[in-house]
């Protein structure tokens, strides 16, 4: 099997930064729902770790770094079937190596889906294409 990668595969779009929020967005098919038909949690999760991870790493000047995960909050408020998902993340605190960071998930309409926090570590070769 040909290597993937997964923000690819779940059909992430990457928008960048608009006013100083990291910005993704999802157009949800029938391969992210869960048995109940709305969005599966773990796709909601992948958006905000997504969006919450690329708001420190990008944000940082010289070449591109990564950061991986090291804690990560999830509060679901909602739900969605269909449409576009937009998730954005925020750095709050910054070190050298570790940073603080916050996101929301929204849908078509703004209204929020979930809030997200997590703590991020930075590390110095790239891992990100």
């Amino acid at each position: 099997m040909p290597a993937t990668d997964f923000v690819d595969d779940l059909g992430i779009q990457p928008r960048g930064f608009i006013d100083g929020n990291y910005v993704i967005e999802l157009e949800i098919n029938p391969r992210h729902l869960n048995v109940g038909g709305i969005v599966h949690g773990g796709v909601i999760c992948s958006l905000l770790d997504t969006a919450l991870a690329r708001s420190f790493f990008y944000a940082l000047p010289g070449k591109q770094l990564s950061a991986a995960t090291l804690e990560m909050k999830v509060n679901f408020l909602g739900s969605a079937k269909e449409g576009i998902l937009k998730a954005s993340g925020r750095v709050v605190n910054r070190t050298k190596r570790t940073a603080y960071v916050e996101g929301l998930v929204e849908n078509g309409q703004g209204r929020v889906l979930a809030r997200g926090s997590a703590t991020m570590m930075l590390f110095e070769e790239s891992r990100v294409r």
